[in-house]
């Protein structure tokens, strides 16, 4: 697609509803870089997910908030709600038309982040407050690295279809991304790109695919299709197959379905584009046993519109305003001219090309919602197919870790009898087998870094299992 990715923060924390800051040790309001306030607008929460302020703070730097009487605050850089700290921060907050000191932090003592400042504040007015980010000491600076200071409003409305049903698409022009901290930011899905035309190959595609599944995002493969320079029918099976020599051992249930990228212009007619589309798709669909997506604008959705509604409909409406994730506001809808034939039963939207993320260090990064809940998009993505043998299997189960690096545990405390243990590679190659019975440990220090199948078979029946290794 364009450029995209996301920035999303949200997190549950365990709370308690007592302050948490200090009386005492504030920095004077008057400590301040050549910045001053930045960023330069003022912030309003419009639900309780963590959200991003900037990734790009700085010691003096201050901000505005808007704040309601009664509701509870949090501002933190920790990383277990999305921040970061490039330096020892602190933070002071002032009521903003007195300059009156409110509350003050440094350092937070978490695991992860022990000195990152964190503040939980409740509101004892309506009104502006400025928060002064300063390096511990009341100090300041000008350069990177840089912090990224998040806040939310604990006491807000929950973010529309829960938070759970952010995602952001990706492509080697956001270079190395940390995995992890995109989902601690809050990501739940996530496209990368695999393949463009006929040979074009994505060249982060694969460490995009095993990271993301690794730390718990699901990840679905694109493909950008050039219907401008490859018209014919033949050359869209042609582009189909060049994506599954790619993309096809990372395409499974309960991850995204593939998507093709359809945005190109073209001087094929209507019913010659349809043709173009649902050959890629039948190719796909066939290789697979997954229906694919269509990634489209509102143009070329409207104008191609009922002839492929079978198709969920991934629509891209930016509006070139939406820089945090949850989006704050939520977007709209997806208008009826955008959505044109699939009106109002669109799947995915993407919103934005303008966000950021933790764990990604380019900007313009494209954000996405699924049009539901969790359970829903679980569904769509074939998590719930499996038969009710096979599931209580898998419930009784218990695979540890995963992610694994060298080894890896199978425990089945109610087991009838031995089982054994098949180890497939995304090709179906079997790399390892093994016996069990009850609890053991498998040696997978000769298995290489990827996505692997893990086949479970005794008197009970059979459960599949997938692993990753990654070191």
């Amino acid at each position: 697609m364009k450029k995209l990715l996301l920035l999303i923060l949200l997190v549950c924390i365990k709370q308690v509803n007592a302050q948490t800051c200090a009386t005492t040790g504030f920095c004077s309001p008057t400590v301040t870089n050549s910045t001053g306030q930045y960023p330069s607008s003022t912030f309003s929460a419009s639900t309780n997910a963590w959200s991003t302020v900037s990734a790009y703070m700085n010691g003096g730097n201050w901000t505005l908030f808007d704040v309601t009487s009664g509701d509870v605050y949090e501002w933190t850089t920790c990383s277990d709600f999305g921040g970061s700290q490039g330096w020892d921060a602190e933070l002071t907050l002032f009521n903003n038309s007195t300059g009156t000191p409110l509350c003050y932090a440094n350092n937070c003592g978490r695991t992860n982040c022990a000195n990152a400042p964190y503040i939980r504040w409740t509101a004892t007015f309506t009104g502006v407050v400025k928060l002064l980010t300063t390096v511990s000491g009341c100090g300041v600076n000008n350069t990177s690295p840089y912090s990224t200071l998040v806040w939310r409003d604990t006491t807000a409305a929950a973010p529309a279809g829960g938070n759970t049903n952010i995602g952001i698409d990706v492509s080697s022009y956001q270079a190395t991304i940390n995995w992890t901290q995109v989902k601690a930011a809050g990501v739940t899905f996530a496209w990368a790109k695999a393949t463009e035309g006929l040979t074009t190959v994505d060249a982060d595609y694969h460490n995009n695919a095993v990271n993301g599944m690794a730390a718990g995002v699901y990840m679905g493969a694109y493909h950008f299709a050039h219907p401008d320079t490859h018209t014919t029918t033949a050359d869209a099976i042609a582009e189909a197959n060049h994506f599954l020599s790619v993309a096809q051992p990372y395409i499974m249930s309960c991850q995204l379905p593939p998507a093709l990228d359809y945005e190109v212009s073209t001087s094929l007619t209507n019913a010659q584009q349809v043709a173009w589309i649902q050959n890629w798709m039948n190719t796909v669909q066939s290789a697979t046993g997954i229906t694919p997506v269509i990634y489209t604008d509102g143009s070329i959705a409207n104008m191609l519109g009922s002839s492929l509604t079978g198709y969920p409909l991934w629509i891209a409406t930016d509006n070139g305003s939406a820089t945090t994730i949850p989006p704050s506001p939520p977007p709209p809808t997806p208008s009826a001219y955008d959505q044109a034939g699939w009106n109002p039963n669109w799947k995915f939207n993407q919103y934005s090309w303008t966000t950021t993320c933790s764990g990604i260090t380019t900007g313009g990064i494209d954000a996405d919602i699924f049009n539901g809940t969790i359970a829903q998009l679980k569904t769509l993505m074939g998590c719930n197919t499996t038969g009710i043998d096979q599931k209580s299997l898998d419930n009784a189960f218990n695979m540890y870790p995963n992610p694994s690096s060298n080894s890896f545990h199978i425990d089945y405390a109610g087991m009838n009898g031995e089982a054994v243990i098949n180890v497939y590679d995304i090709n179906g190659k079997l790399v390892l087998t093994q016996n069990m019975n009850g609890k053991t440990i498998i040696d997978a220090s000769s298995l290489n870094d990827g996505i692997y199948n893990v086949n479970i078979t005794n008197s009970d029946g059979i459960v599949n299992k997938r692993l990753v290794i990654a070191r």
